[in-house]
């Protein structure tokens, strides 16, 4: 059975209509950043009012830097469910330094002290934080930071280690074994 041209159109359109609507990821915000998870509750509300409780502290000033349950790759954040422990660092990094290509078997949050590194993620490309941004980082996706700012860069690494996890697992670079010869 040949069809013609205008049932084609009729038959194919319908089919789009049909199709689940598609709209723009509202997860990444324009400068990269993830999304917050939860938008702000309608002023004067039951749920606008426990969100005000909830944030209700002992301290006169405070400043959210984070939070979240994903990492900057998408990773669910899973804590460790035996021999629970943390463990801070502060990592500096003089201008223009490079990290190894490394990963974290553990959940980690950072906190950009100062200056402003460059983060190069295999299969999510570059993302770029400074002073005053917090983040969950990726755990199982190969990485490498760089200090792209004039002076140092100063990290607050905080591990969530457990489950015999480490810290920081070193890694080969993603692209060292592409163009190899078997």
């Amino acid at each position: 059975m040949k069809l013609s041209s205008f049932a084609f159109i009729v038959v194919l359109s319908g089919a789009l209509c049909a199709m689940p609507a598609l709209s723009a990821d509202k997860s990444i915000t324009p400068d990269g950043k993830p999304a917050p998870s939860k938008p702000h509750a309608k002023p004067g509300s039951k749920a606008a009012q426990e969100e005000e409780a909830a944030s209700k502290t002992p301290y006169a000033t405070v400043r959210d830097v984070f939070s979240g349950d994903e990492t900057v790759a998408g990773e669910q954040v899973a804590f460790p469910q035996s021999n629970p422990s943390v463990k801070a660092i502060e990592i500096t990094m003089e201008p223009g330094e490079v990290s190894q290509w490394h990963q974290h078997h553990a959940p980690l949050f950072a906190y950009i002290l100062e200056g402003e590194i460059t983060v190069t993620y295999e299969e999510f490309g570059k993302k770029v934080y400074r002073a005053g941004e917090g983040l969950l980082e990726a755990m199982d996706v190969t990485h490498q930071g760089e200090n792209t700012g004039e002076g140092p860069a100063r990290i607050l690494a905080v591990f969530l280690l457990g489950d015999d996890g480490v810290a920081t697992v070193a890694e080969d670079n993603p692209g060292a074994n592409k163009n190899k010869v078997e």
